[in-house]
């Protein structure tokens, strides 16, 4: 007893030391090769104790940075056009702890802990940020075993403190903004598009968004952090959903993306046949702290369709928009990939909070009485065909929708309101009268059922 009281001091006495040096210098290692040792970044398994949040990070993006295939596809591009030199650049942000270890300079497989791409332990040691702009992997680690988080008062048979960065947009925007590695250009400015949003002057941040209990829910929820620890109002999932729905989790990927935008549609209700009018679409960003979309925006798709569908089923296309950047290399040709690229040449997506309009024209064909004009906003987070070089099955989600139906005349509308009320088959509804009888006529059925089976029960006694 008195030896195992002992090694509990001394263990105590070890970690109160460890706690103190960490408090005392939160500085912290840049995200480079510095022969860190593999064992340093423990694999997700090892988090045990939080087998719930440990299952809501296993299929998230975070897990899958390494693994993505449309990721991959992606690389392989840039790696063969730019003779291997881009390559070190993404796997940095992909394989932060991989990249920290050298892993990836040294080739072969990499460690269970290092392979798990954004992984907890990686993210969990993040000590600070380096000085300078946020971006391209600016976070600082301090790889000892001490784990960070947003809890003041961690309760744990490990070594945790609180970490203030892990409640700021800061330690997201370390990855989320990706500038050119030779001219500075923005390449992904995720982070600087909420910085200068009104979401970054009241105080939201990524994670309020991203790891909430579930899209369009702002900030953290009740739960425990581990099994058998106290409740807290301060608990995020570990879920980061985005926009991905072929590879994220699908459902809650396209609930976010449903509740990121509104659409408004306005066009006459009357126009009379042959005769044009101006349907005006509002598209507003009223739910996504940065532009939309965001990210890789040369990959990222996202477009507003406007169809006139009559009243025989023909659909027409009448209007298009598509959103996102158009990148320009020092020639002045465009569209070029990020790797070519020296210059945004055009940029219409929509900031936080700030709506775009545009206007189409609508031509009620000859002979036709109604017709109704649908404006859809739609998103795919990767075109057709790098999702057929990956191998993925990436679908089109509807982000917001508004559709109006248009008359060729007064008496159009008229006759139209008249068909909703009857019955398919051409009848009107049933009255209060026919109604009755259809009651009348199941109880009476319900009585001579129950009358036979009396008359066989008497029979058989």
């Amino acid at each position: 007893m008195r030896s195992l009281t002992r090694s509990f001091a001394v263990s105590a006495a070890f970690v109160a030391a460890v706690l103190l040096a960490t408090a005392a210098s939160a500085a912290g290692l840049p995200v480079e090769d510095a022969g860190i040792s593999p064992d340093r970044f423990e694999p997700s398994q090892a988090c045990g104790c939080h087998a719930t949040l440990v299952e809501q990070w296993s299929k998230s993006m975070h897990a899958q940075a390494l693994t993505d295939p449309l990721y991959n596809a992606k690389l392989d591009e840039a790696i063969e056009a730019t003779d291997g030199e881009l390559g070190p650049f993404c796997k940095k942000c992909h394989g932060p702890a991989a990249a920290m270890t050298g892993e990836f300079t040294k080739g072969g497989e990499l460690s269970p802990g290092t392979a798990e791409g954004v992984s907890c332990s990686f993210c969990h040691q993040v000590s600070g940020m380096a000085k300078g702009e946020v971006g391209n992997v600016s976070q600082l680690v301090e790889p000892i075993g001490v784990r960070r988080a947003q809890l003041k008062d961690p309760q744990a048979p490990h070594p945790a403190v609180y970490s203030e960065l892990h409640e700021k947009a800061e330690i997201c925007g370390g990855c989320h903004n990706v500038n050119h590695p030779i001219n500075g250009m923005h390449l992904e400015s995720t982070y600087r598009e909420w910085s200068e949003s009104p979401y970054a002057k009241e105080g939201t941040v990524c994670q309020d968004c991203h790891m909430s209990k579930q899209p369009g829910v702002i900030g953290p929820s009740t739960g425990q952090a581990a099994g058998g620890a106290p409740e807290r109002d301060n608990i995020y999932q570990m879920t980061f959903v985005g926009g991905n729905v072929a590879l994220g989790p699908a459902d809650t990927a396209t609930k976010r993306l449903q509740s990121a935008a509104t659409i408004k549609l306005e066009i006459s209700e009357i126009v009379a046949s042959g005769e044009a009018a101006t349907a005006t679409v509002t598209i507003t960003n009223s739910g996504a702290g940065h532009y939309l979309p965001t990210g890789l925006t040369e990959v990222r798709q996202m477009w507003l369709e406007v169809t006139a569908t009559d009243a025989s089923g023909k659909t027409t296309k009448i209007g298009e928009h598509i959103f996102g950047t158009i990148l320009e290399d020092d020639k002045g040709n465009a569209p070029v990939e990020l790797w070519e690229a020296t210059k945004i040449k055009s940029d219409d997506r929509i900031p936080p909070r700030e709506s775009v309009s545009d206007a189409y024209e609508f031509k009620m064909p000859a002979g036709v009485e109604n017709s109704t004009v649908k404006a859809a906003l739609l998103y795919r987070s990767a075109p057709e065909e790098l999702a057929t070089k990956a191998g993925v099955d990436v679908p089109t989600t509807e982000m917001a929708m508004a559709e109006q139906a248009v008359y060729s005349s007064p008496e159009a509308k008229a006759n139209a309101a008249k068909l909703a009320v009857e019955e398919p088959s051409g009848g009107r509804s049933p009255g209060r009268s026919s109604m009755a009888w259809i009651v009348i006529g199941a109880l009476a059925v319900v009585a001579a059922v129950g009358g036979l089976l009396w008359t066989r029960s008497r029979k058989a006694a």
